[in-house]
């Protein structure tokens, strides 16, 4: 695993202006419940219990833009 400081980070401003990027892919890692109640249109469920066991197939392409969130998205 990376370390953390090694990770790129998006802010919001740039977010904002790829949130209709293709190129893309953003995930929520708070639980599914929370994913379900408010949600950046567009992202991805992936709760940070299960990305072990569930990234490769929901995230298949690990040299994608990928951008991490766990708040609401406002």
């Amino acid at each position: 695993m990376s370390d953390a400081a090694s990770v790129p980070q998006i802010f919001r401003d740039e977010l904002a202006a790829r949130l209709h990027d293709p190129s893309l892919t953003l995930v929520n890692v708070l639980p599914a419940s929370a994913w379900k109640a408010q949600r950046i249109q567009g992202s991805l469920s992936l709760p940070e219990a299960e990305i072990v066991t569930r990234a490769a197939s929901v995230l298949p392409d690990r040299n994608a833009d990928i951008a991490v969130y766990c708040a609401s998205p406002t």
